[in-house]
């Protein structure tokens, strides 16, 4: 019976593990801001190649010019995110929240489960920085990241001098790592695409200090089978790193205890 439950255990841990970090895109939101009472705003921004991403903007209530834009993981759509904009708003940030091509009200792109990730979402992180920019008239911003996202926040942060920190809650280090990785431990073959720029890989995005960026936090469960604390640690130039020791997985740090995850994240974000 204890052996039973030990596979089980680990077959539940494999599956969030791959959860994770496999592209899974939901057309539907299950679930929009206004059934929680939160107001925002819906905006449509053009991409440089012609597609229409869905965002939606939150201000808090409080006037500020404190910005944080949440990339997701590439699992479902941005709305099942609308819980940690709350997080983020209470802690006094405004919020922008959007999705990738091929995910919720954003233009159709066909999306292939066995790629790891997509070149043309770097292309769409930086189109919403840059309508924040044009929109909003701001100049320095916060970047969070899960999964695919967090890894996508680290290499396009990197690149761009308006960053100030950068929260990325269990992020790929390299494409040709993760394959590797996913073979080894996982037993499981993934495309990596080609034309993705390499200055976009964590790993070479973070290979030196950036003066421009004032933090980056590395959140990660020491259980996970593909990216544990070791690989958090193989990216350089980050400032804190934060290990969610009764979390199973990287796909559950957030949920195994809310208060906790958050007031970490605030502290970093606010000091």
């Amino acid at each position: 019976m204890k052996q039973k439950l030990i596979l089980l255990l680990a077959v539940l841990t494999i599956t969030s593990t791959l959860d994770s970090f496999a592209l899974n895109p939901s057309r539907t939101y299950k679930v929009k801001p206004e059934k929680y009472g939160m107001q925002y705003k819906e905006e449509k921004v053009k991409t440089k190649d012609d597609m229409i991403l869905n965002a939606w903007f939150f201000e808090t209530t409080k006037k500020t010019t404190n910005w944080i834009v949440i990339s997701h993981n590439g699992d479902g759509n941005m709305a099942d995110n609308i819980e940690l904009c709350g997080q983020f708003l209470s802690a006094g940030l405004n919020v922008v929240m959007y999705d990738y091509r091929g995910y919720g009200e954003s233009s159709d792109f066909q999306i292939d489960p066995d790629i790891f990730i997509y070149p043309q979402f770097i292309t769409d992180l930086n189109t919403v920085l840059d309508y924040l920019r044009k929109s909003r008239a701001i100049t320095k911003f916060d970047l969070y990241g899960l999964g695919i996202g967090a890894g996508l926040s680290l290499g396009v942060g990197a690149n761009r001098p308006e960053t100030k920190k950068i929260v990325a809650d269990g992020p790929w280090t390299g494409l040709e790592i993760m394959k590797k990785k996913y073979k080894e431990k996982l037993n499981k073959d993934v495309i990596i695409p080609f034309g993705y720029d390499k200055n976009f890989e964590p790993i070479y995005a973070l290979d030196k200090p950036r003066n421009t960026i004032r933090g980056v936090m590395i959140i990660v469960s020491p259980q996970d089978n593909l990216i544990t604390p070791n690989d958090a640690r193989s990216i350089k130039s980050v400032t804190e790193t934060f290990v969610v020791k009764n979390s199973p997985s990287n796909a559950e740090n957030f949920s195994v205890d809310k208060n906790a995850y958050f007031d970490r994240v605030s502290k970093f974000l606010n000091n």
